[in-house]
């Protein structure tokens, strides 16, 4: 222990004095980083077509019990490149950042049976699989010596997969899926300190709105009931809380 001690003074000493100049936030940098993500999805269903000669009670069964909530918690991991300066104290810039989204989430329901029908029932299977999301930020910071505390904001394109599956006890088979690329927004902030002129590290936290994607189901092979066309449009939105670590290099 006491040599442990003795060294991490002798590091410190030799430390101190770049750590007592006040850090230069002005030009590029890029860098890793790697974290926590927290997304939620909801999914509501609209019925038409054929389902509109049904009971009003089965269509809201139905539309109920095909809506759910999801969520997905898993690491991330990623990189950034951007460019800063430094006015006095003020510190603005522009960042691009990357960060790819592991995890998925699949939810069974059911059966479910119908008030109206009570020999009838459904099963219900809801699927959201976020992949990465790019954005692009303006940054706003205040630097205190080595310190910059800093809020940003901008677009966010976010990569994800949706999917909803029903079937029921009487053999009505359909499904739906989609894979895009949604346009949303972003906003947050963090706080990056520079150990090195050249090496800093920092703690950051964006929120993302992805938006709300919809997409039609169609027909399982198989299914027994294909005509009338019952139709289903599924909207689900997608939200993400990145709390992130990161490492940045200066030029």
């Amino acid at each position: 222990m006491r040599k442990v001690i003795i060294l991490a003074l002798g590091v410190a000493s030799l430390s101190t004095p770049a750590m007592a100049q006040t850090a230069d936030w002005t030009g590029f940098y890029a860098g890793v980083s790697a974290g926590y993500t927290g997304a939620k999805s909801d999914t509501s269903v609209a019925t038409g077509g054929a389902w509109t000669s049904e009971a009003p009670s089965l269509q809201t069964d139905f539309r109920n019990g095909g809506s759910t909530q999801q969520s997905v918690d898993n690491a991330n991991f990623g990189a950034q490149l951007g460019y800063n300066y430094q006015t006095g104290s003020v510190v603005l810039g522009v960042e691009g950042d990357f960060t790819a989204l592991p995890g998925r989430n699949d939810v069974v329901r059911g059966p479910i049976a119908a008030s109206a029908f009570p020999s009838l029932n459904y099963t219900f299977t809801n699927h959201v699989d976020p992949k990465s999301t790019f954005a692009l930020k303006a940054k706003l910071g205040f630097a205190s010596g080595n310190t910059m505390f800093y809020a940003d904001g901008g677009a966010a394109w976010t990569r994800s997969t949706y999917g909803w599956e029903v079937l029921s006890n009487g053999n009505y088979k359909k499904t739906g899926t989609l894979t895009k690329t949604s346009t949303g927004w972003t906003v947050g902030g963090g706080v990056e300190h520079k150990f090195t002129p050249n090496i800093s590290a920092r703690l950051s936290y964006n929120y993302v709105d992805a938006g709300d994607e919809s997409y039609d189901t169609t027909y399982v092979a198989g299914s027994s009931f294909t005509s009338p066309v019952y139709n289903e449009t599924i909207t689900q939105d997608l939200r993400l809380h990145l709390v992130r670590v990161g490492i940045n290099f200066h030029f």
